[in-house]
């Protein structure tokens, strides 16, 4: 658990969300005058938080669940009446039951907390609660309210910071008793965000056609499980205390509401089930358990669930039964055809897979997860030539996850534009807020010379931006 994530934890009167962090530029928080958090800052601090889970290596990575979460999160930030660009939605692989927000509009999902509730709604409650914190402002709000409650406390935090550059231990002990000295003050202020959070959070839930009373029922559900418990608490009830008076307003507000079947969508429980078999530690138990509920309950959620524990065990004729008797029945879902398109590749069939992928981007043109599985796919083939091309089409002029860069840069390499790859990695590392080293990468393909005017001009036109960004950051 290290010193960033404590900070904005106490800001916010939450424990710590599980972030390592390198290093953090934090505005200048010891004159009273000046403790507001800009849009600026909170876009940076949160862009170095980010930066700091990626490195960490607990990032989950999974394009279908990135996907899933991203487009759950939008559809939730839309309902509130918000503007989705503002916001990333990412899920960090851990078995916890917890969701954070961070600065600049970052959602952490535990992997956990996904494969632990038990509707859709339940994870949308979570997720909109989190998204409450952002909207209304309330790490900003608890940023200023913490600088203003004494000089010294502010000035602890930034020594426990320092104290951590090099000794984290020392850094988290002194932080964490720095937290402890001011945890009384914060508690009236904690109280009331986590209120105003569930009240937008239940809002935005019956506006995005959600049960409104998924959140508190998820709050009861831990809380009953979890009452008598001395240890082992989930992390949820450490960073979100959860009351009966809590829960019960939650209710109240939810009862406000017409009522609302809001039934899963099939995405969600083919998520829960991938991230099940991923998760896991032991592939040949988890293989088993979903052949004996398959013999209580024949559903096309355990089938899937099996066929990909089957891959995770090399059962490829077993796998290939149960997908292609699913894609059959549904062949229009793309979960199927990423499944079978994955499993014919690493059964040495390739020529399989890239036709399956192929039909898909027929049915749905420009689909990301598509898109990117047939790249990949191109690309493990040696097919750079028509990778190359594919992934210049797909990352121009849209929002695409930092994979497409990445793979666009390998393609170009291979195809001996070695400036355009440059220009691709830059781009890469921009979108996982490694800024330096994308203008780094800006200036190496300067160097490597050899662009066309198109690529030229647009290596000037992202320096130029970079810099512009970064530029106060220098004048420190």
């Amino acid at each position: 658990m290290k010193l960033a994530t404590y900070l904005f934890a106490f800001l916010l009167g939450t424990a710590p969300a599980h972030a390592a962090t390198d290093s953090l530029t934090l505005p200048d928080i010891g004159d009273s005058s000046a403790t507001a958090l800009t849009p600026a800052d909170e876009e940076r601090i949160g862009r170095e938080m980010m930066r700091s889970i990626t490195l960490s290596g607990m990032l989950l990575t999974d394009p279908e669940v990135e996907e899933y979460v991203q487009q759950l999160g939008f559809r939730l930030v839309s309902a509130g009446n918000q503007s989705a660009a503002g916001f990333r939605f990412f899920v960090v692989s851990a078995p916890s039951i917890n969701a954070f927000a961070m600065p600049g509009g970052y959602v952490g999902i535990h992997s956990g907390l996904i494969t632990a509730s038990r509707t859709e709604s339940e994870l949308a409650g979570v997720m909109a609660h989190e998204i409450a914190h952002v909207t209304q402002h309330h790490l900003a709000r608890s940023y200023e309210r913490a600088s203003q409650m004494n000089m010294p406390l502010t000035a602890a935090v930034i020594a426990a910071i320092l104290l951590g550059a090099g000794n984290p231990q020392l850094g988290e002990a002194a932080l964490a008793a720095t937290m402890a000295g001011g945890s009384q003050m914060q508690l009236d202020f904690t109280r009331s965000n986590e209120r105003e959070a569930d009240r937008v959070g239940i809002q935005m839930l019956a506006s995005g056609g959600f049960d409104p009373q998924g959140m508190p029922g998820f709050f009861e559900r831990l809380q009953q499980e979890y009452r008598y418990a001395s240890t082992g608490l989930p992390e949820f009830l450490s960073t979100h205390p959860v009351t009966l008076e809590r829960i019960a307003d939650a209710r109240n507000r939810a009862d406000q509401y017409p009522p609302s079947p809001g039934s899963d969508s099939l995405g969600y429980r083919l998520i829960q089930a991938k991230l099940r078999v991923l998760e896991t530690r032991n592939p040949a138990a988890l293989t088993g358990q979903y052949r004996a509920d398959l013999e209580g309950e024949d559903g096309v959620v355990e089938r899937y669930g099996y066929a990909l524990a089957l891959m995770r065990q090399h059962d490829y004729p077993q796998a290939r039964v149960l997908l292609s008797a699913l894609h059959r029945k549904d062949p229009q879902r793309i979960a199927y055809m990423l499944a079978l398109g994955q499993l014919e590749a690493a059964d040495n069939r390739p020529a399989a897979a890239e036709r399956l992928y192929r039909d898909g981007l027929h049915a749905y043109p420009g689909n990301s997860l598509l898109t990117l599985a047939l790249a990949e796919h191109l690309l493990r083939q040696g097919e750079h030539a028509q990778a190359a091309p594919l992934l210049r089409d797909f990352t121009r002029n849209r929002s695409v996850p930092p994979r497409a860069y990445e793979l666009l840069a390998e393609a170009e390499t291979r195809s001996g534009r070695q400036g355009v790859a440059y220009i691709a990695l830059a781009d890469y590392y921009r979108s996982l807020g490694e800024t330096q080293t994308a203008i780094e990468q800006l200036n190496m393909a300067r160097r490597t010379g050899g662009l066309d005017f198109y690529y030229q001009s647009l290596l000037e036109a992202k320096l130029t931006q970079l810099l512009d960004e970064t530029a106060p950051l220098r004048q420190r």
